[in-house]
């Protein structure tokens, strides 16, 4: 089983916002997660998918030493992601990881810096390099969230030169989805071997 969804939360009021981080903070053990609109628009999308999509009523989420979080009594997975105005989630019965990234400038710098040099050579012999640029960094951020490792994981460790112009492929032993919204790119990194269809845009029920 292998799911995501998606909001655009720029429609969201501050007034509205402060309504989903009471309606969504009972399930969270970690308040601190609770600040910022963006990451409480996201906790709040992945809430009503498991309301929704799965029947869960009652759920508690905790944080492993690490940091990432889980959810307690449960062999669901699932990941957030959030840029721009858009959230995401993915939802797995095994390891997954996600990123969402609004289409940004091609920086030959940063591409140096975290990217192969095969990646590199993609990049500057491409037609649309902030496209390239942007599934790139979807890919390597989905890879390290779903083993787990964050950033430190290291960026530069993953080469996806061969795929930038794949949807489905299967690299370094994991599934990848990788789906293009206007104006962001989306990428699911599973352990699921699964061809997803495009993640289904939702609206986030600020009341019961």
């Amino acid at each position: 089983m292998l799911e995501a969804c998606f909001c655009d939360f720029s429609l969201i009021s501050d007034s509205d916002c402060e309504k989903l981080r009471e309606k969504i903070a009972f399930h969270f053990s970690d308040k601190d997660g609770l600040k910022r609109k963006d990451s409480v628009c996201a906790k709040a999308l992945l809430c009503q998918v498991l309301y929704e999509k799965f029947n869960f009523n009652t759920f508690i989420f905790d944080c492993e030493e690490g940091g990432k979080p889980y959810l307690v009594s449960s062999e669901i997975c699932f990941n957030l992601s959030h840029s721009g105005n858009v959230a995401l989630c993915s939802v797995s019965d095994d390891a997954v990881g996600c990123d969402v990234e609004k289409i940004r400038p091609y920086n030959p710098r940063v591409a140096k810096r975290f990217f192969t040099a095969e990646e590199f050579c993609v990049l500057e012999k491409s037609h649309n390099p902030d496209l390239i640029f942007t599934k790139l960094w979807t890919m390597k951020e989905s890879v390290l969230k779903c083993l787990g490792t964050g950033l430190s994981g290291g960026l530069s460790e993953y080469d996806f030169s061969p795929f930038v112009n794949e949807n489905c492929f299967m690299a370094h032993n994991l599934c990848f989805n990788v789906f293009e919204i206007p104006e962001y790119v989306i990428c699911v990194c599973s352990k699921v071997n699964e061809k997803m269809t495009c993640p289904v845009k939702i609206e986030i029920s600020v009341h019961e």
